[in-house]
């Protein structure tokens, strides 16, 4: 069992060290355009689980299973890098303020008293 984890841990560290000079790459490449940046991203990673997939002759429920697990041990390492539980716009706030945008709980609040709004206005439609 530990030669197994010992696989992890270095695939893993691959991984991280592999994923970190493709974004580097990509930064460079799309210095201003963040949406091209996570496209890109996207892209290489599609085709790199595709690749594994046919090689590892697994399923997609596979990988998913797995992506699911690394989640789940992150979490416990660290619960917000998900967002809190209670703020429904984690994420999005803290994408905003990496960008420069900076927002407060109030305007989150906002965000999300509208959206109540244009639901009732179509529910009364």
């Amino acid at each position: 069992m530990s030669n197994s984890i010992s696989k992890i841990d270095q695939a893993l560290s691959d991984l991280v060290e592999a994923f970190s000079e493709l974004e580097s790459e990509f930064s460079e490449k799309y210095p201003e355009d963040e949406d091209a940046l996570e496209h890109a991203l996207a892209e290489v990673l599609e085709t790199s689980i595709d690749s594994a997939l046919e090689e590892h002759d697994c399923t997609p429920s596979f990988f998913a299973t797995l992506i699911n697990a690394l989640s789940e041990g992150l979490e416990q390492i660290d619960p917000s890098a998900f967002g809190d539980e209670d703020d429904e716009f984690g994420f999005q706030a803290r994408a905003a303020s990496d960008n420069g945008i900076e927002y407060d709980d109030d305007d989150m609040m906002d965000l999300d008293d509208d959206e109540d709004d244009e639901e009732e206005l179509e529910e009364e439609d």
